[in-house]
């Protein structure tokens, strides 16, 4: 007696491939971000040398794109470097929160591949949090809006790939 889709209970229905693929994305995303911040956190916190080679290194290239004319890049990448000069004092705290927000991204994606819908809210929470969290540590107005605007483009893609797979988490048939 073979077995058909409609007449298994409710855990076992195929999860749509797409919501895998999804998730898998999410996972790698989320655990590869993780290994960084963790590494950065144990090993990589830029001494003040380091910091001074790269704000030189950022003018050179900053003289070289004045030449060519590209005013546009010139500034973004001072408020960049601005950016991460206000960010360094809290070096520390802005990777555990970044760690946080990851740990928050993994659960989220767990919870959906386990079929609960919290897991959709939770991964909603994750976006906002990953785009937001930058304001914690720095003035918004060093904050090039490219970076957020492609961030949140990007979550917003997710979110509603994400929701495209909503029914099959609700459904408790």
């Amino acid at each position: 007696m073979a077995f058909h889709e409609d007449k298994l209970p409710p855990l076992q229905m195929k999860r749509p491939k797409g919501l895998m693929v999804l998730l898998v994305l999410t996972w790698v995303n989320t655990f590869l971000s993780m290994v960084t911040t963790v590494f950065s956190i144990l090993f990589i916190r830029p001494s003040a040398h380091d910091l001074e080679r790269e704000k030189i290194e950022t003018a050179k290239s900053l003289i070289e794109l004045k030449k060519l004319g590209m005013d546009s890049l010139v500034d973004l990448l001072e408020r960049i470097q601005a950016m991460t000069e206000a960010m360094q004092p809290y070096f520390m705290q802005s990777n555990l929160v970044s760690l946080v927000v990851l740990i928050c991204g993994a659960i989220a994606a767990f919870l959906m591949y386990q079929r609960n819908v919290l897991g959709f809210h939770l991964y909603i929470i994750y976006n906002l949090a990953s785009v937001g969290s930058i304001y914690l540590f720095v003035v918004p107005s060093l904050v090039p809006s490219v970076i957020i605007l492609v961030n949140s483009v990007l979550a917003l893609i997710f979110v509603l790939l994400y929701a495209k797979h909503l029914t099959w988490l609700k459904n408790e048939d």
